[in-house]
């Protein structure tokens, strides 16, 4: 019988993730998952572990009761912030995520200059572990100037970021596409196996986090969560829209930012997991919309309600040859 084995959260776009037993979910998503971002104070593009691995080093610690967020890492003293920022006192300023311009908060100078050193003090791990073909971290780079800036609730008429054209009043937080993220646990085990077996990745196997989904799932058998249309957890119903593109994000170890010496997971999927309808991208958990609103725990039964017509799966299409790893 399939299960909720894990629940995460990322309270930080890009930086570490939050375990917990059970979580409220609604119009946006998990409660407290990705509801901050860095941006470039130049640009105003989102800054992401793509480039920066190092951000994994920088975990952010929430208190409920006290209704903080801490951000904390090894070489800092922790900068504690509210929670749920009042906005009516911060700056808007808008932030490019992908193709999408929003409108969102600022935190503020005290957290962009907590930020600032934070990449300065970690700049020669980003140099060692950068894993971006296309846009390394060189030694002549110029220092990160962040800024921290916060998704307020939609229903407040500011940040927009709808998560589908059929779906009116879901939005997506600061997540690359949809709110939400499913992991099997029975398809990670046939990917190592394959890994493991081919000699790919030098006899190491990797955990689910590491493609950074909020949701885990025991008791499935390999794969089948490509082919499911509606799923429902505890009290909570959910459209899963389509296997996730992966980028090479799942080749660093998601507590110490470390590369994978033997290139990660990526390439792999690119040549045994993509599909006719997106060629030379490697696919690896599904992305998710809420129904409806209400609380998830770890143990949760899961019942898939609706799955693809059998004539309207899709079925993997191995490559000629394993390609770049895709970006999104």
């Amino acid at each position: 019988m399939a299960s909720l084995s894990a629940i995460h959260i990322f309270p930080v776009k890009s930086c570490h993730y939050v375990q917990v037993e059970e979580c409220k979910v609604h119009h946006l998503g998990l409660e407290n998952d990705r509801r901050f971002m860095l941006i470039d104070e130049r640009t105003g593009r989102f800054i992401s572990q793509r480039k920066y691995s190092s951000m994994i080093l920088l975990r952010p610690v929430i208190d409920l009761d006290k209704e903080t967020l801490s951000l904390t890492s090894d070489r800092q003293a922790p900068l504690v912030l509210p929670l749920h920022p009042d906005t009516s006192a911060l700056q808007k300023r808008s932030a490019q995520l992908w193709k999408n311009t929003l409108t969102v908060f600022d935190l503020g100078d005290e957290a962009a200059a907590w930020l600032s050193e934070f990449f300065q003090l970690h700049r020669d791990h980003d140099i060692q572990n950068s894993h971006n073909p296309d846009d390394p971290v060189k030694d002549n780079d110029s220092l990160v100037k962040a800024r921290l800036v916060y998704a307020e609730d939609p229903k407040k008429g500011v940040y927009q970021n709808p998560a589908h054209v059929k779906l009116p009043g879901v939005h997506s937080p600061f997540t690359d596409w949809s709110p939400i993220s499913f992991g099997c646990e029975a398809s990670l085990d046939a990917m190592n196996t394959d890994l493991v077996n081919q000699g790919i990745s030098q006899g190491a196997k990797i955990p689910l986090i590491r493609f950074r989904n909020n949701i885990s799932i025991s008791g499935t058998t390999p794969w089948e969560e490509e082919n499911w249309l509606v799923v429902k957890i505890g009290e909570v119903t959910f459209y899963v829209i389509r296997p996730i593109a992966r980028c090479t994000v799942p080749g660093v170890d998601q507590d110490t930012g470390i590369k994978d010496s033997w290139g990660g997971p990526t390439p792999y999927l690119v040549k045994h997991r993509q599909f006719a309808e997106k060629p030379n991208e490697g696919r690896f958990c599904v992305d998710v919309v809420p129904l409806t609103s209400g609380t998830i725990h770890v143990g949760d039964k899961v019942q898939v309600l609706e799955r693809i017509p059998t004539e309207y799966q899709q079925q993997p299409v191995k490559a000629d040859q394993p390609n770049v790893p895709a970006r999104r």
